[in-house]
């Protein structure tokens, strides 16, 4: 009777506790183990995208405090979810705080006191995500685990994070979270349990989905890119991954050097802030190991944090230790480097880790903690996160109206329509407006026509459209001890410039083969904002069916001559200039026949292309061209170049076929392709050897060998083209044997070093391989190849320099160490073999899809196989 009494107490306080501390749920929240069979982090066991939507699913549709929403599909067409999470008070009232982020992330019309009224209203909305990258396992599972926990616990500490935080966790690449888990499942237990997918964890991108932010070219960048510049306007953005530089267990801001100029110190200033806020709680919660300003900097604005610094949006990136999957690992102080054996506290590493078992959830728990640090740091400054953003939004516009650059001028007149239109409207996707004036105008001495389009920099992005259009000049960090040693007494770096960790120089309108004026003064002319760029209106001129004419510099006209070739008609290039009804032709130009006029006025119009119809076929020396019969290299050694290669193809409407090492091996290569590409797969051995046996299931092991080689070269012998991207042609240096030498192959770093940035190059625009370029274009140099060619008595098979590295003025954007080395050295070279040939195309034509300026060198090489 009395334990009786004592239950009934205990049950009717519980109740009473459950009704003040928070709303009721309508059900019991079901934990993520009673749905997918597993606690979260389990050894062995990985939860798929598929299984964590089912249970967010289950969670919604029993809990007020959750909402499932759709933002597309996904690159290989999953619906791409992304969670709401917030007390059932807010949920009811998202288009409110959607519209009060909106308007103080524009700050436009708005004065100190309103925007101190709002943010006080507001909520602050904090964008998680994680599983960016597939094989970092941990980020993706814990958004599991905090949506159950922010979604069932009644502590007082959470129910203030779901009154002042709107939370929105993003699956970042649920195609790859179902990769990786079923390729892990599939190994486990076996020899192979750790072993490293064969294939890149997004369809295209790979790694280099993370690369992708300030261009959006894929569907989940795209959707990601729409959530937060034009829906939600979060004030942090947290990218989970899960790379921590060992021992360390997990890395967290403050960022290393060198710091992008181009955001408001507010931003530096609330990274460092939550940085710290996230090691305190680890310490603590005795997790030791958390380690900042080591290894990640902020230069590089193609990632998912950086793109968003220039939005006025705080981004938070963290790096939790990984060993493989769900297997654990166990480690000794024996097992770290030598300079961290010694377990040296110091300011930005002060919990040294000691070693032992690293497990999954371990990795999981350092995610939650890391998480709701930040959900913590949000809820208790709320209204200075809101009012921050007002600020440096208004700041920004204000100080473009008094100091240079006061707009970005772009000519309409570009000799790619298309490539100007796709760069303006992807910078429209990412909040930047743009503009097209009314009437002529002059600015800095300059006369702009009507319809010239502006980018004026009194907006609240301002920016991010700097950081992508003016040139980038990288800070020699040797000349700045001071700034990041830390040390009481600095010292002095010899020896090369210390590189970022990526990209050093990306200026789009280079990569883009686009004019581009930065205004020295106020811009005054009558603009119309546009909500999209549109290229001029593709039409065919002229009478007559007997052949049609297109232009060889737009990417659009290799589209073009796909669709054509795939109707039966017929293509050729001009191998020299021509004049047809008084009207000049560059060499290069598709002459396009057999093909009915209604088809040719479809295909202009969709594609946007001015074609000149013909009722004579011009005179005119041509080279016939055939559909190819394309075969692209795909390496069980994953690289990302060659998804983008695909992707680049795709976009263009080749067909192709994936050449897998036992495709090659099995020779016969002539009678199947006219071209073969070999994309940039960083080193020769990795190209010839593969994966060794007993790393990879048996059907992953090795790589071309030397019989896969042999084939190769009998292929070229028989007439076949062989393409090589940037470094893969030091394969074809060390295996071919041409008259030619890459001369960065064995460079140190402190002879050379350029790991990239945009270069100026000169382009024999009479060769195919260089039909449609400018004579003097920008390049992206990544590791790139610069060739010595070595005379030949044989003028039939000597090597031919389609491009090379300008003299002068060699650098455009970025930075180079030892440039006088590469001066006027080859970038491109054909080597005739035989019936075939080789090309080199020594640096990144296709580079993350974001270099169309340069893609038709790729798509020229393709076709110039075709020819015989």
């Amino acid at each position: 009777m009395f334990k009786y009494r004592l239950i009934s107490i205990a049950s009717f306080l519980s109740i009473i506790l459950m009704v003040c501390s928070g709303p009721a749920q309508s059900q019991v929240i079901p934990a993520p183990e009673e749905i997918v069979g597993f606690k979260v982090g389990a050894d062995y066991h990985l939860i798929t995208y598929d299984q964590a939507i089912d249970y967010l699913k289950k969670v919604a549709s029993v809990s007020d405090r959750i909402k499932l929403q759709e933002m597309g599909k996904t690159t290989l067409g999953l619906p791409m979810y992304y969670a709401v999470i917030s007390s059932p008070g807010n949920l009811a009232e998202l288009e409110k705080y959607r519209d009060i982020m909106k308007r103080i992330s524009l700050a436009r019309g708005l004065g100190p006191e309103e925007a101190a009224r709002l943010s006080r209203e507001g909520k602050a909305v904090v964008y998680i995500d994680g599983g960016l990258h597939a094989s970092e396992c941990a980020p993706a599972q814990h958004l599991v685990q905090l949506a159950y926990d922010l979604v069932s616990a009644r502590d007082e500490k959470t129910l203030k994070i779901l009154d002042e935080v709107i939370c929105l966790l993003v699956f970042a690449n649920p195609d790859g979270m179902n990769m990786l888990a079923e390729w892990y499942h599939r190994n486990v237990g076996t020899p192979f349990e750790v072993s490293p997918l064969p294939y890149l964890y997004h369809y295209y991108a790979g790694h280099d989905n993370n690369r992708d932010s300030y261009l959006a070219n894929l569907k989940e960048t795209q959707h990601i890119t729409r959530l937060v510049n034009q829906e939600w306007y979060p004030v942090i953005l947290y990218n989970h991954h899960q790379t921590a530089p060992f021992p360390a267990r997990i890395w967290i801001p403050p960022n290393s050097e060198p710091t992008n100029p181009n955001v408001h110190p507010l931003i530096v200033r609330w990274q460092n802030l939550i940085g710290s806020a996230m090691g305190a709680a680890f310490d603590y919660e005795g997790k030791e190991g958390a380690i900042s300003r080591i290894f990640f900097d902020t230069w590089y604005p193609g990632y998912v944090t950086q793109v968003v610094d220039s939005h006025n949006i705080i981004s938070i990136l963290t790096e939790t230790a990984l060993y493989r999957y769900a297997t654990p690992r166990f480690y000794t102080v024996r097992d770290f480097p030598a300079e961290y054996q010694d377990l040296t506290m110091s300011a930005f590493y002060p919990s040294p880790w000691k070693g032992g078992w690293w497990r999954l959830r371990d990795a999981v728990d350092y995610c939650l903690t890391a998480s709701k640090a930040v959900l913590e740091v949000a809820a208790k400054y709320r209204q200075e996160l809101l009012f921050n953003k007002y600020k440096m939004a208004s700041e920004v516009m204000a100080r473009f109206q008094k100091e240079p650059p006061y707009a970005w001028i772009i000519p309409r007149a570009q000799g790619d329509p298309g490539n100007l239109a796709l760069l303006m409207n992807r910078m429209i996707l990412l909040g930047i407006e743009v503009y097209e004036a009314q009437e002529d105008f002059s600015c800095d001495g300059i006369a702009y026509p009507k319809g010239t389009l502006v980018i004026p920099m009194s907006q609240p992005f301002a920016l991010f459209a700097k950081n992508m259009l003016e040139e980038q000049r990288y800070p020699d960090l040797r000349k700045y001890p001071d700034l990041w040693q830390g040390l009481v007494q600095s010292k002095k770096i010899e020896g090369s410039p210390l590189e970022a960790y990526d990209m050093m120089g990306w200026t789009l309108s280079y990569q883009f083969n686009l004019k581009v004026q930065a205004a020295g003064s106020p811009v005054t002319v009558k603009m119309n904002r546009l909500p999209e760029v549109t290229p001029p209106a593709g039409k065919v001129e002229g009478s007559g069916t007997a052949a049609f004419l297109i232009d060889h510099g737009q990417n659009a006209s290799f589209t073009a001559m796909n669709r054509i070739l795939k109707q039966k008609g017929k293509i050729a290039w001009a191998k020299k200039s021509f004049s047809y009804d008084g009207q000049n032709y560059p060499e290069g130009t598709i002459i396009a026949s057999s093909v009915g006029r209604d088809f040719m006025e479809k295909l202009a119009r969709e594609l946007g292309l001015k074609i000149q119809a013909c009722a004579s076929r011009p005179t005119a020396e041509v080279a016939e061209v055939r559909a190819p019969r394309l075969g692209v290299y795909q390496s069980w050694v994953a690289v990302e170049d060659e998804g983008w290669t695909r992707f680049v193809l795709d976009e263009h409407e080749f067909s192709y076929k994936s050449l897998h090492d036992a495709d090659i091996r099995a020779g016969n290569l002539a009678a199947q392709y006219d071209t073969i590409v070999i994309p940039d797969h960083y080193a020769p051995e990795l190209l010839l050897n593969g994966y060794r046996k007993g790393d990879m299931p048996p059907d992953y092991v090795g790589g071309l060998t030397p019989r896969g080689v042999n084939n190769l070269k009998e292929f070229v012998r028989q007439g076949g083209t062989l393409v090589f991207l940037n470094t893969s042609c030091n394969l074809a240096t060390g295996e071919f044997k041409p008259a030619v030498r890459n001369i960065l192959e064995k460079a140190k770093r402190d002879e050379f070093n350029c790991s990239g940035s945009i270069l100026l190059a000169e382009f024999d625009r009479s060769h195919p391989v260089a039909y449609g370029m400018d004579g003097l274009q920008p390049l992206v140099f990544a590791e790139s190849c610069a060739f010595d060619v070595f005379p030949s008595f044989d003028q039939k098979n000597s090597p031919r320099i389609v491009a090379k590295y300008a003299g002068d003025n060699l650098l455009l954007s970025g930075w180079i160490y030892g440039e006088k080395l590469i001066q006027q050295k080859a970038a491109i070279v054909e080597v005739p073999q035989e019936k075939g040939r080789l090309i080199l195309l020594g640096f990144p034509v296709q580079f993350r899809a974001q270099s169309r300026g340069t893609f038709k060198l790729l798509f020229n090489s393709i076709f110039y196989g075709t020819i015989r």
